[in-house]
């Protein structure tokens, strides 16, 4: 009985370990993500600042503005997806710069 008894307790501790182990992994992977998507969020704002900064104050740098747009509005995993309310500062700077709406920009948003 007590041999018995022993291979429970050693069984109970073993998938205790397991579940404990795989919990980690678990909350260490989301962690993970979480922090990726705060740095995500944090370069999504400060290219919306650089954008609305360029656009304001050097409207007429146009190589530049466009860089960074394509890099705030294009699609993962090389742009951010953003939108907001630059969409429709963008929009017009674009046209009152006479320039034509690239492909990576959807001004539908």
């Amino acid at each position: 009985m007590n041999e018995m008894m022993g291979q429970v307790i050693v069984a109970v501790l073993a998938s205790n370990a397991v579940f404990a182990f795989i919990q980690f992994i678990i909350t260490r992977h989301d962690t993970k993500k979480n922090m990726s998507e705060k740095l995500r969020i944090l370069e999504k704002d400060g290219l919306r600042t650089q954008l609305l900064l360029l656009i304001l104050m050097c409207p007429r740098e146009q190589q530049e503005i466009m860089t960074i747009a394509e890099h705030y509005f294009g699609k993962p995993p090389k742009g951010l997806d953003g939108d907001w309310y630059m969409t429709s500062i963008f929009n017009k700077w674009l046209l009152n710069a006479d320039i034509a709406k690239p492909e990576w920009f959807d001004s539908d948003k």
